[in-house]
């Protein structure tokens, strides 16, 4: 495959319908050019893809894609979070006129209210807003893409359940072991107890509470997003089925269990498996992000066709320590880059 260079014609740059493809175009450019990779040339492959997945929809794309399938340093912030108000109001200002928008996303998931300010940003400026999946969107990034229109999943792409964690712990499971034990002291009586004292100690009282508001909180968002925006106030005789469906830790069994279009067609949701060029180009977006991550070390990107393209970066910096001389140590960070 050939090494384009920045600027060269859209019809000249290379495709990526595999992931091999990908590997194979950066494998040349590294062995070319010393290890190195221009990063304004792989700006210039999305933009273009960007620009693709735009011309077969009608209008404008909007990009939030974060890694999270890696192995990262500890705590790197790739969930959705209150900072990324800043990165949704840069893409929606400089979006075009119109009313109606795309936003691909890729996300772990994260905070409820961060996502409830993204989607008040969102629907002040477009009446209409349709999510596109092309790998994941967990958790609160389902709770997202169930605020839109229409959701579009590539054939590999899946949500997830929305039942809120605390602290990385699934709300319900902590509400069920709360339980467990007080059906065990229950049936056998307050000398049972003892085994479960350690474990106990180490909740406030108030926890039970945060799970019940967490839970309720979701499940109220999720609601009035579907009947709101993807129904426009029309019944939807099966709401109330989908919320407790996506809520439903005991049946998935894990936070992090996919739902993927089959799952979920049975229950009138507007969402949709791509197919054809679009479901091509969408993929091949996620191939181009996903691959500039690994290159970059970013860990957030928001970016569209419209001027706007950064994100947060891991940042290494090197610590000198007297008493080692020999060496240095790593430590990481992350940072803001544009």
């Amino acid at each position: 495959m050939s090494n384009p260079q920045p600027g060269v014609p859209p019809e000249q740059l290379p495709k990526f319908k595999l992931t091999q493809d990908w590997q194979n175009f950066i494998g040349e450019i590294l062995a070319k050019n010393g290890g190195m990779v221009d990063g304004n040339l792989l700006q210039q492959l999305r933009l273009n893809t960007y620009k693709n997945i735009e011309r077969l929809r009608g209008r404008p794309l909007l990009v939030y894609a974060t890694r999270f399938l890696d192995q990262l340093p500890p705590n790197t912030p790739t969930s959705i979070e209150i900072s990324d108000v800043d990165g949704f109001t840069d893409l929606v200002s400089s979006s075009p006129k119109g009313t109606a928008v795309d936003v691909l996303v890729h996300s772990p998931g994260g905070s409820a209210d961060a996502t409830e300010r993204i989607v008040h940003i969102l629907r002040r400026r477009f009446d209409e807003v349709h999510f596109i999946i092309p790998h994941s969107a967990y958790s609160a990034a389902t709770m997202l893409a169930l605020s839109g229109d229409s959701i579009s999943l590539h054939p590999s792409a899946t949500l997830g359940p929305i039942d809120p964690q605390l602290n990385g712990i699934p709300a319900r499971s902590i509400k069920n072991g709360f339980q467990k034990v007080r059906d065990i002291v229950k049936t056998e009586g307050p000398e049972a107890l003892a085994p479960f004292l350690p474990l106990i100690e180490k909740y406030s009282l108030d926890l039970l509470e945060l799970c019940d508001d967490s839970e309720k909180l979701s499940k109220e968002l999720v609601t009035e997003w579907i009947k709101k925006y993807m129904f426009h106030g029309k019944e939807f005789k099966n709401l109330d089925k989908v919320v407790d469906y996506f809520s439903d830790y005991d049946e998935h069994k894990t936070h992090s269990r996919p739902l993927y279009f089959e799952k979920i067609e049975t229950y009138g949701l507007n969402v949709k498996v791509l197919d054809g060029d679009l479901k091509d180009f969408v993929w091949e977006a996620y191939l181009q992000i996903n691959g500039f991550f690994s290159l970059m070390n970013f860990y957030k990107l928001f970016e569209n066709a419209y001027g706007v393209s950064w994100g947060k970066q891991i940042q290494v910096v090197m610590q000198n320590f007297m008493t080692q001389p020999q060496g240095q140590r790593l430590s990481v960070k992350p940072s803001e880059q544009t």
